[in-house]
């Protein structure tokens, strides 16, 4: 572990530990990076790309913690909808999806809770409800693991000490140990948030299992690619707040 940072006192308005002001720089980040398509994304079930503002979902949580992090990116989601709605097909749903994937960011880094149990259960329940409803149409068990295989390994990983090891490599500072825990915990916490984004999506819209059998190799994908993205943002972001000593937020996992 790395050095023992101390959070000083914060002056101003503060939302769950963090200044109102980084929420809204944080929200308008994601509003930015709505405008950009996630390249190798395809809402296939019903059209559209996936904007990139889903790289940083976690890292927004991994630095103002669950419940700041999670209005920072349902608001910036929220923003984004109206003015980028390219990457907007998903509309109001991922709103709630933005903010549940966000809050998962901040429970992963937390050190003295229990909410991650919580945040496990509804994992859980969403896989369960994604593929138990899939099963009823037209979709069969192997083809329904096959193609959640990437959202099953953020279920084990979120189990596993696996959520542990990203938590404390995140708080640690030597670089190469922070991108490890990034890259770890922002698959993680991707999976999870996909998996509930895919439990509500599914119920607006049961895609067919054709469409199952093309998002085999399309999900792992997207997945790599989301983490890839949120790992070089975040070792940019929380080096150099760590080097300039900008006030760190209570919840804050660096």
């Amino acid at each position: 572990m790395g050095e023992e940072r101390q959070v000083r006192p914060l002056g101003g308005t503060t939302i769950d530990g963090a200044p109102i002001a980084y929420i809204i720089v944080w929200a308008a980040v994601l509003v930015v990076l709505s405008f950009v398509p996630i390249p190798v994304s395809a809402v296939l079930g019903i059209g559209g790309t996936f904007p990139m503002s889903q790289a940083a979902y976690a890292l927004v949580g991994f630095i103002l913690g669950p419940w700041a992090g999670a209005l920072a990116a349902g608001i910036g989601r929220l923003i984004g909808i109206f003015i980028a709605p390219h990457t907007a097909t998903s509309g109001i749903p991922s709103v709630v999806i933005a903010m549940v994937w966000a809050a998962a960011g901040g429970i992963l880094v937390e050190k003295k809770s229990r909410k991650w149990v919580l945040a496990l259960i509804v994992f859980v329940l969403s896989y369960v409800a994604f593929v138990g409803r899939a099963l009823t149409i037209d979709v069969d068990l192997g083809l329904a693991l096959q193609t959640t295989l990437t959202n099953l390994s953020g279920l084990i990983l979120w189990l596993l000490p696996t959520r542990l090891l990203a938590r404390d490599w995140i708080a640690d500072r030597p670089p190469a140990k922070l991108a490890a825990g990034l890259a770890l915990g922002c698959w993680t916490v991707n999976a999870c948030g996909h998996t509930v984004g895919n439990a509500l999506m599914y119920y607006v819209n049961a895609w067919p299992a054709n469409i199952w059998r093309i998002l085999i190799p399309i999900i792992p994908a997207e997945q790599l690619f989301r983490a890839v993205v949120g790992t070089v943002i975040g070792v940019g972001v929380i080096t150099g707040l760590r080097a300039i000593g900008l006030v760190k937020p209570a919840k804050a996992g660096y």
